[in-house]
Formats: structure tokens, sequence, C-alpha cells
């Protein structure tokens, strides 16, 4: 039987092509890259949990710009290359944005938060 759900949502983001091709304007950027590769192993966000879809949009207003350093950080930490605008227009032509509003734990126990 499965362990109870945890009162959180889960967001995963999933580049799209202009994020690909900004990978690919960097100074040393890797050859050929795929979008399959791009998002090969995706970081899920937890999020509170919502109740409606526009709850959702909320959500995602609130934490985009952090999201979105974070994946460019990841590819690039000269933040001169980042794109000068990072508005949540930008953000959603760079990436697919997919909501989840169950999360179950499978493991139980103590979840230990790491910085």
């Amino acid at each position: 039987m499965f362990n109870p759900s945890v009162n959180r949502s889960s967001l995963v983001i999933r580049a799209k092509e202009p994020f690909r091709e900004w990978i690919l304007s960097l100074p040393e950027p890797p050859v050929n890259i795929t979008l399959e590769e791009i998002n090969d192993d995706n970081t899920i966000y937890l999020i509170p949990e919502y109740e409606e879809d526009k709850d959702r949009e909320k959500l995602l207003r609130k934490k985009y710009s952090d999201i979105f350093c974070e994946l460019l950080e990841d590819w690039c930490l000269d933040e001169t290359y980042w794109p000068q605008s990072r508005t949540i227009a930008t953000f959603k032509k760079w990436f697919d944005v997919e909501f989840h509003s169950i999360v179950i734990d499978l493991v139980g126990g103590q979840i230990i938060h790491e910085e």
C-alpha cells in the first residue's frame, strides 16, 4: 500500500527550443545537444498545494524568476551571458510548465532538506 500523500504539489519545467538555442550560443556549448538530452533528468520542484487552476499561475509568477536563474546557472555561471529579459513571458517561451497536484511519498520517514 502507498504511503500517504504529502502536503505539496509539484512543478516540472521542460526546456523548449529557445533555451537550447541559448545554450548553443554560449562560449563553450556542448556539441549538438538536443532537447531530449537537456530534458533527460528534470528537477521536480515541490510547491504549496493549490486548489484551483488560477492558483497555479499565481504560484508560477511568484517562483518563476528563481527557477529561471537556477536553470540558467546550471549551464552558465557567468550572468553576463544570461538573457537580459527574464520576464514571465520569456520563461513561458523558453520552458513548458507542468503542474501536478498530488505528491505521494513512497519512502516514508523523515524528509531531509539539503542546502
